[in-house]
Protein backbone atom coordinates (compact mmCIF):
# COMPACT_ATOMS: atom_id res chain seq x y z
CA UNK A 1 0.00 0.00 0.00
CA UNK A 2 2.99 2.34 0.43
CA UNK A 3 3.03 3.67 -3.17
CA UNK A 4 -0.71 4.46 -2.95
CA UNK A 5 -0.21 6.11 0.46
CA UNK A 6 2.62 8.28 -0.90
CA UNK A 7 0.51 9.22 -3.93
CA UNK A 8 -2.39 10.28 -1.68
CA UNK A 9 -0.09 12.29 0.62
CA UNK A 10 1.38 14.04 -2.44
CA UNK A 11 -2.08 15.35 -3.33
CA UNK A 12 -1.90 17.37 -0.09
CA UNK A 13 1.85 18.21 -0.30
CA UNK A 14 2.46 15.94 2.70
CA UNK A 15 4.58 13.14 1.30
CA UNK A 16 7.79 12.45 3.24
CA UNK A 17 10.88 14.17 1.90
CA UNK A 18 14.57 13.77 2.59
CA UNK A 19 16.92 16.49 3.81
CA UNK A 20 18.50 16.56 0.35
CA UNK A 21 15.10 17.36 -1.17
CA UNK A 22 14.34 20.16 1.29
CA UNK A 23 17.76 21.57 2.16
CA UNK A 24 16.79 21.36 5.86
CA UNK A 25 15.57 18.76 8.31
CA UNK A 26 12.24 17.87 6.68
CA UNK A 27 8.85 18.11 8.30
CA UNK A 28 8.39 14.37 7.62
CA UNK A 29 11.07 12.07 6.24
CA UNK A 30 9.37 8.69 6.64
CA UNK A 31 6.19 6.85 7.48
CA UNK A 32 6.16 4.43 10.39
CA UNK A 33 4.13 1.68 8.78
CA UNK A 34 3.45 -0.01 12.13
CA UNK A 35 1.70 3.18 13.26
CA UNK A 36 -0.23 3.80 10.05
CA UNK A 37 -3.89 3.21 9.24
CA UNK A 38 -5.42 3.17 5.78
CA UNK A 39 -8.99 3.36 4.54
CA UNK A 40 -10.16 1.59 1.41
CA UNK A 41 -13.40 1.78 -0.53
CA UNK A 42 -13.57 -1.36 -2.63
CA UNK A 43 -9.95 -1.62 -3.87
CA UNK A 44 -9.16 2.09 -3.76
CA UNK A 45 -7.09 3.72 -1.02
CA UNK A 46 -9.08 6.78 0.09
CA UNK A 47 -7.43 7.75 3.38
CA UNK A 48 -4.37 7.44 5.58
CA UNK A 49 -3.35 8.47 9.08
CA UNK A 50 -0.32 7.73 11.20
CA UNK A 51 1.48 8.71 14.37
CA UNK A 52 4.96 8.84 15.84
CA UNK A 53 5.81 7.70 19.35
CA UNK A 54 7.84 10.31 21.22
CA UNK A 55 8.17 8.34 24.46
CA UNK A 56 6.02 5.92 26.46
CA UNK A 57 3.26 8.47 27.15
CA UNK A 58 3.67 11.09 24.38
CA UNK A 59 2.95 10.79 20.66
CA UNK A 60 2.58 13.07 17.66
CA UNK A 61 0.07 12.61 14.89
CA UNK A 62 1.34 12.53 11.33
CA UNK A 63 -0.05 12.37 7.84
CA UNK A 64 -3.83 12.45 8.00
CA UNK A 65 -5.06 12.68 4.42
CA UNK A 66 -8.28 11.82 2.62
CA UNK A 67 -8.66 11.60 -1.13
CA UNK A 68 -10.19 14.95 -2.19
CA UNK A 69 -13.01 13.10 -3.97
CA UNK A 70 -14.14 11.66 -0.63
CA UNK A 71 -13.93 14.68 1.68
CA UNK A 72 -16.96 15.03 3.93
CA UNK A 73 -17.73 11.30 4.03
CA UNK A 74 -16.40 10.70 7.55
CA UNK A 75 -13.23 8.89 6.47
CA UNK A 76 -10.91 11.35 8.22
CA UNK A 77 -12.96 11.15 11.40
CA UNK A 78 -12.77 7.35 11.44
CA UNK A 79 -9.02 7.38 10.78
CA UNK A 80 -8.42 9.96 13.51
CA UNK A 81 -10.59 8.08 15.99
CA UNK A 82 -8.81 4.80 15.23
CA UNK A 83 -5.32 6.23 15.69
CA UNK A 84 -6.31 7.93 18.95
CA UNK A 85 -7.68 4.60 20.21
CA UNK A 86 -4.46 2.83 19.22
CA UNK A 87 -2.27 5.43 20.90
CA UNK A 88 -4.33 5.18 24.07
CA UNK A 89 -4.13 1.37 23.99
CA UNK A 90 -0.34 1.69 23.84
CA UNK A 91 -0.27 3.87 26.94
CA UNK A 92 -0.03 7.29 25.31
CA UNK A 93 -1.61 10.00 27.43
CA UNK A 94 -0.64 13.17 25.57
CA UNK A 95 -0.93 13.80 21.81
CA UNK A 96 0.58 16.66 19.86
CA UNK A 97 -0.61 17.66 16.39
CA UNK A 98 0.59 20.31 13.97
CA UNK A 99 -1.95 21.67 11.48
CA UNK A 100 -1.93 24.51 8.97
CA UNK A 101 -5.42 24.62 7.46
CA UNK A 102 -7.94 26.66 9.51
CA UNK A 103 -10.79 24.25 8.80
CA UNK A 104 -8.67 21.29 9.94
CA UNK A 105 -7.58 23.13 13.09
CA UNK A 106 -11.21 23.87 13.89
CA UNK A 107 -12.11 20.21 13.20
CA UNK A 108 -9.49 18.94 15.68
CA UNK A 109 -10.70 21.37 18.35
CA UNK A 110 -14.45 20.89 17.86
CA UNK A 111 -14.61 17.15 17.13
CA UNK A 112 -11.83 15.80 19.35
CA UNK A 113 -11.23 18.35 22.10
CA UNK A 114 -7.77 19.53 21.16
CA UNK A 115 -6.58 22.88 22.47
CA UNK A 116 -4.34 25.33 20.64
CA UNK A 117 -1.00 25.74 22.39
CA UNK A 118 1.17 27.78 20.02
CA UNK A 119 2.50 28.49 16.56
CA UNK A 120 5.82 27.46 15.02
CA UNK A 121 7.31 28.20 11.59
CA UNK A 122 7.46 25.50 8.96
CA UNK A 123 10.93 24.32 7.99
CA UNK A 124 10.03 24.09 4.29
CA UNK A 125 7.02 24.02 1.96
CA UNK A 126 4.86 21.23 3.36
CA UNK A 127 1.10 20.96 3.62
CA UNK A 128 -0.78 24.09 2.60
CA UNK A 129 1.50 26.10 0.25
CA UNK A 130 -0.14 29.35 1.39
CA UNK A 131 0.86 28.93 5.04
CA UNK A 132 4.34 29.29 6.53
CA UNK A 133 3.54 28.19 10.07
CA UNK A 134 1.95 25.37 12.04
CA UNK A 135 -0.65 25.75 14.74
CA UNK A 136 0.31 23.45 17.60
CA UNK A 137 -2.55 21.45 19.07
CA UNK A 138 -2.51 19.21 22.12
CA UNK A 139 -4.89 16.56 23.36
CA UNK A 140 -5.18 14.78 26.71
CA UNK A 141 -6.15 11.26 25.67
CA UNK A 142 -7.75 10.43 29.00
CA UNK A 143 -10.03 13.47 28.72
CA UNK A 144 -10.84 12.51 25.12
CA UNK A 145 -11.63 8.90 26.08
CA UNK A 146 -13.98 10.10 28.82
CA UNK A 147 -16.08 11.88 26.18
CA UNK A 148 -16.30 8.91 23.81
Amino acid sequence: DLPAVLHLLAKWNMEPKSATQTGVRPERDHIETGNTFVAFLQDRLVGVSSFLMIDAVHAETASLAVDPEFLGCGIGHKLQHRRLEEMRNRGVRHVRTEADRPNVIRWYVEKFGYRKTGIIPKRHDFGDHRRSEWTLLELDLEAWAATE
